[in-house]
């Protein structure tokens, strides 16, 4: 397991964000507790602890990354929140005001899209530090080390730039490790070559054997065959769409690649006959597995043993549970120093568009509206809270929580493999992927075709994954919106961007064409185009 204390040099952590006006002071600095870069490089522990540090900062640092820290959106919600769909409740950042104003202009959006810029660097670092390093060691390491740590860095950088070029298009490319300021400021690349870059890495892994073809949580919670098969195809789905317009050959790919994980062997549905409506249901197993295998990846948690926890649960209630009491007139919930708060509150349109069969929407599936505590007194909701999220142990003591977050899951990879396939005409194999997701939440089988189909599958997407991020990424690469279809339909109805009623704009109101289609991509920050002066002139379309 990763989960301890990593000491990595000081440039290993470089990336262009950090290289700016505070460059000079930030190279100074020499903590005690890290090795310099010539002594680094030297041990197979210094490998392993190269090779954990990627899994701690860059894309999985999102589920740390708050807006102006405290009491805010983690940054792995900004998405869901731009789209509408989710509301913070606190309304108290720049960011949130301006979203749900639909005012995306660069004052409001450029210290958020710095964060993120920062953290996908950072991870590109890391990982290039590990694909320069690792091959030298051959003193030390075995060549199926090499490979086998060579080929995390491979998955870690495509994983950062698959973020990068989602979130801000044309990005500079760097594949190689500083060691100095020396070329560190680079042009932007055509989006269509950063995907293609992406494609190369994640190929070298998966037509390899470097990484083992095992289950997450098998593998002892590092890099498998699967994952990087899984982030190949989710590279090759949003390369299908908007802004590149990969087409078919891409809807293609992304089908062949979810299939190989599929005939892989590896992974499976939980309850893939149906599952319960109760605390054992799938869900709750999800929610709380740290063996399942229809977990692929997961951000990996443990405050109870190694003090990194999960801080999702004080984001999974609003403050109005702060006044609950029990029998005994005591506080039912201690979050020590964090707010209760609903952060991410899914709107009304998507709670009410679920089946009324649907278990996902049942009480304490993803979503919950009442509690009982632990001396029998009821409690109810103002507002729906994310049982998905919700943890009794660290809301009532005080700490953060113990459980990991998925991030991928084999039911998105059926999904993928639906799409892919209903976008290429096989709608007979689509519905099959479909339907055994479906069936595992209690729906009858889907039947239709053409676009009634492809509509289905990406609700189903929503459906299945309101609480793990998907759908501004949907949103972004389909240039639809999801409208409501009839309460309890189980449908909803994807529109043009341009002309969709848009949820909370601002909270409790819709508006006809509220995301202009340039907040689909964040602005570059401000600090980096003043820094880099080939960036100069070249801000993203829109962003004024």
């Amino acid at each position: 397991m990763k989960l301890h204390k990593i000491y990595i040099i000081i440039l290993s952590i470089l990336s262009l964000s950090l290289v700016t006006s505070s460059c000079e002071s930030f190279l100074e600095e020499k903590p005690k507790d890290e090795k310099t870069a010539g002594q680094f490089w030297k041990t197979e522990a210094d490998a392993q602890t190269a090779v954990n540090a990627l899994y701690f900062g860059g894309v999985p640092y999102l589920n740390n990354i708050d807006v102006d820290g405290g009491w805010t959106p983690k940054a792995t919600m900004w998405g869901g929140i731009m789209s509408g769909l989710f509301v913070d409740k606190r309304k108290d950042r720049t960011f949130t005001n301006a979203s749900e104003g639909g005012n995306f202009n660069i004052e409001s959006f450029d210290a958020t899209a710095q964060k993120i810029w920062t953290e996908f660097y950072i991870g590109v670092s890391r990982a290039n530090f590990v694909i320069a390093n690792i091959p030298t060691m051959t003193d030390v390491l075995t060549a199926e080390q090499i490979a086998n740590f060579t080929a995390q860095g491979k998955f870690f950088r495509a994983y950062a730039y698959f973020y990068l070029v989602k979130e801000f298009g044309d990005v500079p490319y760097i594949d190689f490790p500083y060691t100095s300021l020396e070329g560190i400021y680079q042009e932007r690349v055509p989006a269509e070559q950063v995907y293609k870059n992406i494609e190369a890495d994640l190929l070298s892994v998966v037509e390899s054997d470097a990484l083992p073809n095992k289950a997450f949580y098998d593998n002892g919670g590092y890099a498998t065959k699967p994952m990087a098969q899984t982030l190949l195809a989710q590279v090759y789905l949003q390369w299908a769409g908007a802004p590149v317009n990969g087409g078919n050959e891409y809807y293609t790919k992304a089908a062949n690649m979810a299939i190989d994980v599929i005939n892989g062997g590896q992974h499976a549905l939980i309850h893939p006959d149906g599952t319960t409506a109760d605390l054992n249901s799938a869900f709750n197993i999800i929610k709380t597995t740290k063996s399942s295998n229809e977990i692929i990846f997961a951000k990996e948690y443990d405050q109870t043993n190694l003090g990194v926890g999960n801080s999702y649960a004080v984001r999974s209630i609003g403050t109005d549970a702060f006044q609950w009491t029990n029998a005994e007139d005591k506080n039912v919930f201690s979050p020590g120093g964090d707010v209760l708060y609903n952060a991410y509150l899914p709107c009304s349109m998507l709670i009410n568009s679920y089946h009324s069969s649907d278990i996902r929407n049942m009480e304490k599936q993803f979503f919950f509206r009442n509690y009982t505590d632990d001396t029998g007194v009821a409690h109810t909701l103002n507002n729906v809270g994310n049982w998905a999220w919700f943890d009794e142990g660290s809301l009532k003591n005080g700490r953060n929580g113990d459980y990991n977050m998925p991030t991928f899951r084999y039911a998105e990879v059926l999904l993928i493999a639906a799409e892919g396939l209903a976008r290429t005409g096989n709608e007979g194999d689509a519905r099959e992927y479909l339907n055994q997701v479906r069936k595992r939440a209690g729906l009858a089988d889907e039947t239709a075709s053409g676009d009634a189909l492809i509509q289905s599958i990406l609700t189903e997407r929503f459906h299945e994954f309101p609480l793990e991020f998907k759908v501004w990424d949907d949103i972004r690469r389909t240039r639809l919106y999801p409208e409501a279809d009839g309460e309890q339909s189980g449908r909803l109805k994807w529109s043009p961007l341009a002309t969709a009623v848009i949820q909370n704009k601002p909270d409790g109101s819709t508006r006809v064409g509220a995301i202009q289609e340039h907040a689909l991509l964040w602005p570059i920050p401000l600090s980096e185009m003043q820094a880099n002066k080939a960036l100069e002139g070249h801000q993203n379309p829109g962003w004024n």
